[in-house]
């Protein structure tokens, strides 16, 4: 009878998460700013980076001073990226600690109250988690159709998605291990930036785009690094940099049939002309019409042609 053990089971959950939020364990303590500390830190690596380029690009630096720089800001770059990760993953592993700790003195407490003490509220939650319990066997032999012993249908997609994540993070700390030994490991940065854009978070494409940022600094010309970049930032909506970071693809590959087919998505779905989307629809077609992604790009045209704003006519 599997429903009955399943509903044991369900039970025995029920007391203790019932339980557990009554027992009045002290809170753990507030964190320490650490990863904070450490974001800001990886914020100011990034904007140094920026200024050695912006400074190259300006005509201050020769060559070797330029090369030297960048090797440097780079280095500092991928080591607070590092360093970000790390403490984030210290302090969710810290704020667990600190909740086993306090349940653990609480218990100890517990054991040391005289046998003829009332029931503490933890015990009455537990009886409360098995009270329900007692009720949901009662549903459970009750007569159809109001009984709960229907067949259960086990959620294999719900498993499935569980080990993806499993997987995925062990992943993310695989690659940040390699990383605090060699911050300019450029397949670590690869493997850290494709685990962090699997994730469905704004947070995670922002973390993916930041390994990726640092990948681009070790590889200026690396085009595919670029296009994973220029997706993370248009799946997160953030077509301003998805813009500049197709302009900078255009640069180093001006041939790249990716050039257009991004900036026709950035205009109708991130400035919303409509215009300029259709050219660009245009370019691609003209260029990769047996694309893979040409059925979608004349889908995209279609729905922009029909919501494009009528030209304005010239009077004779």
């Amino acid at each position: 009878m599997p429903e009955l053990l399943l509903l044991l089971g369900i039970g025995i959950v029920v007391a203790f998460v019932v339980g557990a939020p009554l027992r009045g364990a002290a809170l753990p303590a507030a964190p320490d700013g650490e990863p904070e500390a450490a974001a800001l830190r990886h914020r100011i690596a990034l904007d140094a980076l920026r200024d050695v380029e912006a400074d190259h690009r300006a005509g201050s630096l020769d060559r070797q001073a330029y090369v030297a720089e960048r090797e440097t800001a780079e280095e500092r770059a991928a080591a607070t990226l590092v360093e970000v990760e790390t403490a984030r993953q210290r302090h969710t592993a810290e704020a667990g600690d600190s909740v086993d700790r306090a349940d653990s003195d609480e218990h100890q407490v517990e054991a040391a109250q005289p046998a003829g003490r009332r029931p503490s509220v933890g015990q009455l939650g537990a009886g409360i988690g098995v009270a329900l319990a007692a009720l949901l066997l009662v549903g459970y032999l009750l007569p159809a159709p109001i009984s709960l012993a229907n067949p259960s249908v086990q959620n294999r997609a719900l498993a499935e998605a569980m080990a993806r994540e499993a997987q995925r993070q062990a992943a993310i700390t695989r690659a940040l291990k390699v990383l605090s030994a060699d911050p300019r490991n450029a397949a670590a940065l690869s493997q850290l930036a494709d685990a962090y854009l699997a994730g469905n978070s704004p947070a995670d494409q922002q973390r993916g785009a930041l390994a990726l940022i640092a990948l681009i600094g070790l590889h200026p010309n690396d085009a595919a690094a670029y296009r994973r970049l220029i997706t993370a930032y248009a799946n997160n909506g953030d077509w301003t940099d998805a813009s500049a970071a197709t302009d900078s693809l255009a640069k180093i590959d001006p041939g790249s049939t990716d050039v257009p087919f991004f900036r026709g998505l950035i205009a109708l779905r991130g400035t919303g002309d409509r215009q300029a989307a259709i050219r660009q629809f245009d370019a691609f077609l003209k260029v990769a019409p047996d694309d893979p992604r040409a059925t979608m790009i004349r889908t995209l045209r279609s729905e922009a042609l029909a919501t494009a704003a009528p030209s304005p006519s010239v009077s004779p």
